[in-house]
């Protein structure tokens, strides 16, 4: 009857509108990530493209290894806290920090698959900046009141006031199911096309 943080799961949310957008033609996979978003051109991301973004295969040299203190995820997290120390130095909010993070030495975009929140929290940017929406209301537009959800969702905002993208989202389980079952029936719920077949492909793709 309650929610339930989804974690690492918000990342098929975020991904499913940019499936979505992608549908719609408002984003195209293969521009660089700096068509959309500039302030990330001088960053590891800048000559990424969408797709790289969303299947993970950027070159970063950041790891999320959440045994390692030093690893780069703990800045990421860390640059959201509202609640820091007085003598915190480092990036304000998520979108600071990814304007710091640097290609990995000797890697390209697209060689391999690495598991990295900061992917879709680049993401999420990228939707924000494409539809002048925020993560939480784009959500709400496209899939949560579409779907005839029973819950609210709540999501985790930085200390800037951003959605986390990647890990931020908590809902209803009885939601999630609903979810998962509209993709499943390519973006139907009822006979009633939620979102558009094409973009439940691209989701189903991974």
């Amino acid at each position: 009857d309650g929610i339930h943080a989804a974690m690492s799961v918000s990342k098929s949310f975020t991904g499913t509108l940019a499936s979505i957008l992608i549908a719609e033609g408002q984003i195209d996979p293969n521009k660089f990530v700096s068509y959309y978003v500039p302030e990330l051109t001088e960053s590891a991301f800048g000559d990424a493209t969408v797709q790289q973004v969303l299947d993970m295969t950027t070159s970063l040299d950041y790891t999320e290894d959440y045994t390692n203190p030093n690893a780069g995820v703990w800045q990421y997290a860390e640059s959201g806290n509202p609640f820091r120390p007085d003598n915190y130095t480092g990036p304000y909010d998520y979108y600071d920090c990814l304007m710091t993070l640097k290609k990995k030495p000797g890697q390209e975009h697209g060689e391999m698959f690495e598991y990295k929140t900061v992917n879709t929290e680049v993401m999420g940017w990228i939707i924000s900046r494409v539809t002048g929406l925020c993560v939480t209301e784009l959500i709400s537009k496209k899939i949560w009141i579409p779907l005839h959800t029973s819950t609210d969702g709540l999501f985790l905002l930085d200390s800037a006031g951003k959605a986390q993208a990647g890990g931020g989202f908590s809902l209803n389980l009885r939601d999630m199911a609903l979810f998962g079952e509209m993709l499943r029936n390519k973006g139907k719920i009822d006979n009633r096309q939620i979102i558009p077949e094409e973009a439940a492909e691209l989701v189903s793709k991974g």
